[in-house]
């Protein structure tokens, strides 16, 4: 039963997102399973949409099981989103091979930047660099370039970053999942621009947000869940959410921004002046970056802020596997993880909080953000959704 995993956030789920699910049944694969975001996306932000229905539309759009990426990975850095996805698929035990896509589409490329960076001679090269006031991303290519020469420019495209991270989080939990990468297909990450058979989910995002129909650019399945999900009032208001950031953000003081995570450098100072005058989080944002700190970064800080998410929590292991839903082959993943998994699985969040101390905080959070998350959609589920929503069986 050979199973091929890849790692997801689906925001939207767009055709570009099933081209490593074809590849894999292509190459031989005859199941598949995904782990992925749930209500909060690592760009700093909500999802588009809830959960379930991006993960209902991927189950009908050929995948057969799907996790939860716990929210302390799920809106972390390429690092962190790497290593807790990797070692929740390594803890399944039934995982054979990593899909994922990359600019580059070279795997050995990859693996000789990923080997760079845990070189023993990297900090030698880094260190003078950001002493230099090198924002990170650019001292940590320049120190690879200076061990490696010219494949350290691959750390300069987003999904070359994040296949990387992949294969560094692969080579440490020693687990043998096989990596695969594919050249990504159609505009390029973020791209805010249209594209024929690929537009990136950036473009799509801004197109629905802006109230146009992105249904022809999406799988059926998905472009049904989101009309669904706007008729059922699932969608939360942007809006809504972004003055209830800058509310929440006024009620903190300079130690309260220094305990969020991935905080250094005085950014919280940065944040704190900020925070007392900014009119919208962009403005926010763009007072407080500096060459330092790109956007995404100060994004995830600000949404640690309002999620109450402490510092700390990416850096640990998995707690638990939660299954969000699952086909009738997803459910032979299941059936054969019984015998493999090392961590605790199950469909019930109330379940695994049992699971030990770590566990506890991780569902806490989760059932927190979500509650945060539906208290700006018009439907206004009530608190404690994540304990009462049903799996998802296809």
């Amino acid at each position: 039963m050979p199973v091929a995993a890849v790692i997801a956030e689906w925001n939207p789920l767009h055709r570009g997102h099933l081209l490593p699910i074809e590849a894999a049944r292509h190459r031989g694969a005859t199941h598949t399973v995904a782990i992925v975001s749930g209500n909060f996306v690592q760009r700093g932000e909500p999802a588009l949409c809830p959960w379930q229905y991006r993960v209902a539309a991927a189950l009908h759009s050929g995948v057969d099981l799907v996790l939860q990426l716990p929210l302390p990975y799920a809106v972390s850095t390429a690092e962190h989103f790497a290593a807790g996805a990797v070692q929740s698929l390594a803890a399944l035990g039934c995982v054979d091979t990593l899909v994922f896509g990359s600019e580059c589409g070279d795997l050995a490329a990859l693996q000789w930047v990923a080997a760079a960076l845990e070189s023993p001679a990297l900090p030698a090269e880094l260190a003078p660099r950001l002493a230099a006031g090198l924002p990170f991303a650019a001292a940590r290519q320049a120190a690879v370039h200076a061990l490696i020469g010219q494949d350290a420019a691959l750390l300069s495209s987003p999904n070359n970053i994040l296949g990387i991270e992949y294969l560094r989080a692969l080579s440490r939990t020693g687990a043998g999942i096989i990596p695969l990468t594919l050249p990504r297909q159609g505009a390029p990450h973020d791209a805010h621009a249209p594209e024929a058979d690929y537009p990136s989910a950036s473009f799509l995002r801004q197109q629905f947000l802006s109230g146009v129909d992105i249904s022809p650019q999406l799988p059926p399945a998905m472009a049904g869940q989101l009309r669904l999900a706007k008729a059922q009032g699932a969608l939360p208001d942007r809006a809504l959410w972004d003055r209830a950031l800058l509310a929440r953000l006024r009620t903190m003081e300079e130690p309260d921004f220094a305990a969020l995570p991935d905080i250094s450098e005085g950014l919280e100072n940065r944040l704190y002046r900020a925070s007392r005058t900014a009119k919208s989080p962009e403005a926010l944002l763009a007072d407080a970056k500096t060459k330092r700190y790109s956007h995404a970064r100060l994004r995830r800080v600000l949404l640690a802020a309002m999620l109450g998410l402490p510092a700390g929590l990416s850096a640990a292991a998995p707690p638990y596997l939660r299954v969000l839903g699952f086909t009738p082959r997803g459910a032979e993943i299941l059936s054969a993880a019984k015998a493999t998994r090392t961590l605790p699985l199950s469909p019930s969040l109330a379940e695994l909080a049992q699971a030990g101390e770590t566990a506890a905080r991780f569902a806490g959070l989760e059932a927190r953000a979500a509650d945060l998350y539906h208290a700006f959609t018009p439907g206004l589920a009530p608190c404690g959704s994540e304990y009462t929503t049903p799996l998802l069986k296809l």
